[in-house]
């Protein structure tokens, strides 16, 4: 029998060459992660020669400092504009692990119909000139920005129709995701099971409306034991000074970039090793090795593993994200029509996947698949307590399940707006705490 109960509190949202053994360049001097996931590996990183690619894009190859072998590999399209360099802490502390790392550079990103599949190109190319260093049968996928909304389709193509990383030594690794065009919802519902898949969206990253990418999460073809949606916040009691300046926590578009984009410093802090480092690198042991510490990490529903970020505001999980900000809020809009590029429903048909006509941050579109848990609440679990109050990201519930069966939170504001549902799985009978 399905068990809910409804919560009507406040809500608060929180809102290169050596082996770096430790984080001796962290820009904060908070010493980031000493050991475990997250921590720098032994390796030294090696970058090859930038590769051009006549009219498609720029690809770069890191690898450890060794003889030559087949390792498994991470592909990374960058964001728009973004060269590999603004994200190059963070290849190296991938390749310290013992994995070659892929940057997919585009040139003309804005071009949906022949970017995408430029970047494809690239990495079959790439993964054929660099044979010596890359194994496709251990492969990873990871994107940015526009990054991240293309490798959703490059991710349909490389491990659905070349078959790359069989037997759920795949994944989907996206980082602050633009929108995902040209990918068909045929091509969510026929992805292969087995692929792993980890967003990570940044609370005050008010780039682009993460209505889109929550339907992508909510169509694609993996169970939700191996997918996971996380929500990074800023920090703002905490800051630092560097070189003169003082900084702050931001958990906004820029999580890891490092040094000067756009006339403005990104720094490299301890945001950067506990949100990005330490996520990615359990993604990979996990899938790579079948680790299932790193699953608790990276893909771990909210797991005290997962969410805990040291000093800094810890994560929120979800598999039922509720996105509770309006359209106008953001700069790229999940409805807006742009013409000739993904105003073509050919090029982008989730733009039907923007309506919210009751205002429950649930798209209209997805109801069903939300499933039982917009059914009517049934009284079979009884509410013992929720510390802090107001709701923040450090907030446990208990309650008491009078029978065994899945449990579903939903949380509402004193307006009786749903603002966050964090569907929990199945429980026993008796007392629990989440």
């Amino acid at each position: 029998m399905r068990t809910f109960f409804i919560l009507s509190i406040f809500l608060l949202l929180v809102s290169t060459t050596p082996a770096f053994a430790d984080y001796t360049e962290l820009d904060d001097q908070s010493g980031g992660i000493a050991n475990g996931f997250g921590a720098w590996g032994a390796l030294n990183a090696v970058q090859e020669p930038a590769e051009e690619f006549p009219d498609q894009g720029i690809v770069t190859v890191y690898h450890p400092d060794a003889a030559p072998s087949a390792l498994p590999t991470i592909f990374f399209i960058s964001g728009w504009g973004r060269p590999a360099e603004t994200y190059q802490k963070f290849f190296e502390f991938l390749v310290s692990h013992n994995y070659t790392v892929v940057d997919i550079y585009n040139l003309n990103p804005g071009s949906i119909n022949t970017s995408y599949p430029n970047a494809l190109d690239m990495i079959q190319q790439t993964a054929v000139n660099h044979e010596p260093w890359i194994d496709t049968q251990y492969v990873g996928l990871m994107g940015h920005s526009f990054g991240g909304g293309a490798a959703v389709w490059v991710g349909k193509r490389i491990f659905g129709d070349w078959n790359w990383g069989a037997d759920g030594k795949r994944f989907l690794f996206l980082t602050a995701p633009w929108l995902t065009f040209l990918t068909t919802r045929e091509d969510l519902e026929t992805y292969p099971a087995d692929t792993k898949l980890h967003i990570q969206l940044s609370y005050d990253d008010m780039n682009t409306d993460p209505r889109a990418i929550r339907a992508v999460y909510e169509l694609i073809n993996i169970p939700s034991s191996e997918k996971d949606l996380v929500t990074v916040y800023s920090d703002p009691d905490h800051s630092y000074d560097f070189q003169g300046n003082t900084y702050h926590y931001l958990a906004d578009h820029y999580i890891s970039y490092t040094g000067i984009w756009g006339d403005v410093y990104h720094p490299y802090d301890a945001l950067d090793a506990f949100a990005l480092n330490r996520l990615a690198h359990a993604m990979t042991e996990y899938v790579f090795e079948g680790s299932a510490a790193a699953k608790d990490v990276a893909l771990g529903n909210g797991s005290d593993q997962q969410t805990n970020m040291g000093f800094l505001p810890p994560l929120t999980v979800t598999d039922a994200p509720v996105i509770v900000r309006g359209e106008d809020q953001f700069v790229y809009r999940c409805s807006e029509s742009a013409p000739g590029t993904w105003g073509d429903p050919e090029i982008w048909w989730l733009q039907s996947f923007c309506d919210d006509s009751n205002g429950d941050g649930i798209i209209d579109e997805l109801q069903d698949l939300a499933g039982a848990d917009d059914a009517q609440p049934q009284p079979a679990a009884g509410l013992l307590g929720i510390a802090p109050n107001p709701f923040n990201p450090r907030t446990r519930i208990r309650f008491q399940a009078a029978e065994a069966g899945p449990v579903t939170i939903r949380i509402y504001d004193l307006a009786g707006r749903l603002v966050r549902r964090l569907v929990k799985g199945s429980f026993p009978a008796g007392v629990h705490e989440v």
